[in-house]
């Protein structure tokens, strides 16, 4: 049996241990939270500050402990890499809609991205990028663009896999399908562009635009989404099969088009009474062969469960 003076000088000891610990940590906190914090305050006397000159326009402008900690989080998301700027126009690479980032380890072509603030997201909403890409095993990062500031909010990518394992070979490259997601600091200030790296401070030449669903008002029960459609269909069977549809509850079409012919007229028709989004999806690589390759993200899907009950249809 353990003497009680024993468990008492052992109870100590942990206790002093674990104090020191915490003592040690919480300075070293408190110094890196106090040059985070001398950054936003050089930011708001002067606009300029070490992280490239950012200004967060947080909600209702007011001095909270809430705000506070948020402006710090992205303050020192954004003195990550201090070097790094916007994406020129001139430097973005682009195939149609999709936009390409090419190195040696990873070929990624993304197409668009949400800003998820669904409640099932968890207490602060998320980044989802959709596209294809050849990735290289190592971390991918996410370079987060505010407006009112020059450098990036630094984000890890979480990877998700959603088309089918073996990918598309297109040009002797294998292509699969992923959901790249982004956790960002807060609900508010919106980003407005993402970019996607492999090195942390390299520069990218994709700049996606970040798209926020709104909430269809009043709501949507049932959404279409038509796969990837080319070619023509007859006007007559066209406008049959939205109608019945519509009597059958559907209230958003969405139709995908790769090159479709002779339906500009009663695409518009549609268009104009709200009922049909067209959205243009051509292959997100050019195969050198001459065949067209696409590979289908499911843009469709995301973005209706952002502002619409399930469930989907897909035809």
């Amino acid at each position: 049996m353990l003497s009680t003076r024993f468990l008492v000088t052992l109870a100590i000891i942990c206790c002093v241990t674990f104090g020191r610990i915490f003592y040690i940590t919480l300075l070293t906190n408190v110094d890196s939270d106090a040059v985070v914090m001398e950054m936003v305050q050089n930011g708001r006397d002067s606009g300029i500050s070490d992280g490239g000159g950012c200004h967060f326009d947080l909600p209702g402008g007011e001095f909270t402990l809430r705000s506070t900690r948020l402006e710090r989080d992205l303050m020192r998301g954004a003195s990550t890499c201090r070097n790094v700027r916007r994406p020129l126009p001139e430097s973005i690479q682009t195939n149609g809609r999709w936009q390409v980032h090419d190195t040696d380890d990873d070929k990624v072509v993304l197409y668009s991205a949400f800003y998820d603030d669904r409640p099932a997201t968890g207490v602060v909403p998320w980044l989802r990028i959709l596209g294809v890409a050849k990735l290289a095993n190592r971390t991918h990062y996410c370079h987060v663009w505010y407006r009112g500031c020059e450098t990036p909010y630094v984000a890890t990518v979480v990877v998700n896999q959603t088309g089918r394992d073996g990918g598309y070979g297109i040009n002797n490259i294998r292509y699969v399908q992923y959901l790249f997601s982004c956790r960002l600091a807060g609900a508010e200030p919106v980003p407005s562009h993402v970019s996607v790296v492999a090195d942390r401070c390299a520069q990218s030449t994709v700049y996606v635009p970040v798209e926020r669903p709104v909430r269809a008002e009043p709501d949507v029960e049932f959404g279409v989404c038509v796969a990837i459609a080319f070619g023509n269909i007859p006007t007559p069977i066209f406008v049959e099969w939205i109608e019945l549809t519509w009597l059958l509850g559907v209230r958003e079409f969405n139709v995908y088009d790769a090159g479709m012919v002779k339906m500009t007229d009663v695409f518009d028709f549609y268009t104009r009474r709200g009922w049909l989004k067209v959205h243009k999806m051509g292959p997100p690589v050019i195969d050198r062969n001459g065949t067209n390759s696409t590979v289908k993200v499911n843009h469709c899907e995301f973005s209706l469960k952002q502002h619409m009950h399930d469930p989907v249809y897909k035809p």
